[in-house]
């Protein structure tokens, strides 16, 4: 009966999560997409892919905080929709274009998309957690892991048919979704009206301050947290490929299984956070995930990689939502701008870093570009111990 009663009040999150997983399937068929074009021949070097990726996540990180903004000036659910589809536009015609330039184009369009998508959707599910806090945003963060998880399979199963014609088939989920959203868009509207009052009688009442300072360590975490995920999952096919000898069709679904052991912990992660704590979370995971990132790099076959990728992965994921929080938390009176600058700003170093780290691979091969991602895993180890509590976790002791 608990159970029950749990789930009807975070319902919306799974809704919620369907449009994350819709929107974020498109990031996730992105490195399968440039593997096989790589191997094709239209893509000519490790550089050449990381600059796509940059195209993509720079755009994506440059838009998500005023798109934050944009969202918390007025409701405006109907911004899920817009983000979704212009994600979905922007990747599915990758497979039909020749020209690197347009190549760039198009993935910018997809970046734009998705972060036009996250500040929006991340404030909804902060609202309709509500207790639940640690819970609902996990819900919705695991959608973005099976999106991430279900993009490579998806694609690569319509690339084994169709070739990279295929990109046309990622448009579907995101028109599901759009669906589903416009039916309820007025229900959501009317919603964050309701909590914005809320939140402005609270901050009268208690002079709730937001804490600039905390906000700063946390978004050097995810500088370096998106820095060592997002170069990983750039170079990790082509590194199964080239450096652990493993076939072009399984090496491009390694990001899948990465994604989806981020699905479980992401919901392990918010679950737990829940109860222990944000902070104590974020830090835990974060100090745990150095050892794996060594030794995967110093493993020299597929299988034992694997192995060792997969609890990495699930230490890194199990952070993810408390993040998010967190930054909700220090940001409390702007919960789009704080979720546009956890998921948007953060990806700004991800994508920088990454072209240089082709540049490291093609120079030094990926061994190297691997060893540096363990470097910058023990970074993000270190800066999480300087993560200050929140207000709430103070007050609880």
């Amino acid at each position: 009966m608990a159970l029950l009663q749990e789930y009807r009040q975070l319902k919306e999150n799974f809704f919620i999560m369907g449009g994350h997983l819709a929107d974020d399937l498109c990031q996730g068929a992105l490195p399968a997409i440039l593997a096989f074009m790589y191997v094709e021949g239209r893509l000519t070097s490790y550089a050449d892919v990381a600059f796509l990726v940059m195209a993509a996540t720079l755009m994506n990180a440059a838009a998500q905080p005023l798109t934050g903004l944009w969202a918390d000036k007025r409701p405006r659910p109907y911004l899920m929709c817009l983000g979704m589809l212009t994600a979905a536009a922007g990747i599915m015609f990758t497979g039909l274009v020749e020209s690197f330039w347009i190549l760039c184009l198009l993935v910018a369009v997809n970046g734009l998309g998705a972060a036009v998508f996250h500040p929006a959707a991340g404030k909804l599910a902060n609202i309709f957690a509500k207790q639940h806090v640690g819970k609902g945003m996990s819900i919705f963060s695991v959608g973005g892991n099976i999106g991430y998880a279900l993009g490579p399979l998806y694609f690569t199963a319509g690339y084994m048919i169709f070739g990279l014609k295929a990109t046309l088939l990622i448009c579907l989920p995101a028109l599901v979704m759009a669906v589903i959203f416009i039916g309820r868009n007025r229900f959501y509207t009317l919603a964050t009206k309701r909590q914005e009052n809320r939140v402005k009688r609270r901050a009268a009442a208690a002079a709730l301050k937001e804490d600039y300072a905390g906000l700063t360590i946390l978004l050097a975490l995810v500088f370096a947290r998106s820095a060592a995920m997002f170069s990983l999952t750039t170079f990790l096919p082509l590194y199964f490929m080239h450096e652990l000898s493993l076939n072009e069709e399984s090496a491009a679904l390694t990001n899948s299984a990465v994604a989806l052991c981020g699905a479980a912990a992401t919901l392990i992660g918010g679950t737990f956070s829940d109860k222990y704590g944000f902070t104590r979370l974020v830090r835990l995971s974060s100090l745990l995930a150095v050892p794996f990132a060594v030794l995967f790099v110093l493993a020299d076959n597929a299988v034992l990689a694997l192995c060792l990728l997969i609890p990495m992965a699930m230490l890194y994921y199990t952070a993810m939502s408390p993040i998010v929080v967190l930054g909700q938390r220090y940001l409390c009176l702007h919960l789009g701008l704080a979720t546009g600058l956890t998921v948007g700003l953060g990806i700004t170093f991800g994508g920088i870093v990454a072209p240089a780290l082709g540049k490291v691979g093609d120079a030094y091969g990926l061994t190297c570009v691997m060893f540096i991602i363990a470097g910058l895993f023990a970074l993000s180890a270190v800066i999480s111990l300087f993560l200050p509590k929140t207000s709430e976790e103070r007050t609880a002791g």
